[in-house]
């Protein structure tokens, strides 16, 4: 009898180990997901913010003097790139930060300076800038398309934190929740 209680403790032992295995490697599989979309939006981000400085140089010279749009451009381009440098991983709490925030902000600068272009029969016609404004509207939109999918993973890595076994065990193991840029663009958006 002695013989078949420890091998019903050994077996048990094991079970519990292999369960705290599976949801180990699960959260680590997906938190590296997030890096990975992290990563991508950021190399994104940062080639958004190269042919921004091309489009705002061009657009500062096609614009009346004194318009503060293209001085705003630069300095919400300069602050995305000091953010993006020092963010080398995604944010791991339950606090926003400003990135999500900023780069909506950024993004309806550069919408702005579009729409300005758009009016513009100056603008319309000087060739270069329009190939400007078509890079321009292309990074955009793949910049957005990477934070969707960034987005997407966070989401799906905090729905598993959330289930029971993750919610026991994620602690433990150093697992905590990860912040969208979406989320950050709502609070952006209600305080505006």
């Amino acid at each position: 009898m002695p013989g078949m209680m420890y091998l019903v403790s050994v077996a048990l032992l094991v079970a519990l180990i292999a369960w705290m295995v599976r949801v180990y490697n699960h959260l680590a599989h997906m938190r590296e997901v997030v890096c990975h979309c992290w990563a991508q939006w950021r190399k994104a981000t940062q080639q958004r913010n190269a042919c921004l400085a091309d489009y705002t140089a061009v657009f500062a010279m096609l614009v009346p003097q004194g318009d503060p749009l293209p001085r705003e451009l630069r300095r919400m381009r300069e602050d995305s790139e000091r953010s993006v440098s020092l963010a080398p991983e995604p944010r791991w709490c339950k606090v926003h930060g400003f990135v999500g925030g900023a780069e909506f902000l950024l993004r309806q600068a550069v919408e702005r300076s579009m729409h300005v272009a758009e009016e513009s029969p100056v603008m319309r016609a000087h060739e270069s800038f329009q190939r400007l404004c078509s890079n321009m509207a292309d990074s955009l939109y793949q910049q957005e398309q990477v934070a969707n999918r960034f987005n997407q993973a966070v989401r799906d890595y905090n729905a598993a934190l959330a289930s029971p076994s993750a919610r026991f065990l994620g602690p433990v193991f150093g697992f905590s929740v990860a912040d969208t840029l979406e989320a950050e663009q709502k609070n952006t958006r209600s305080t505006s």
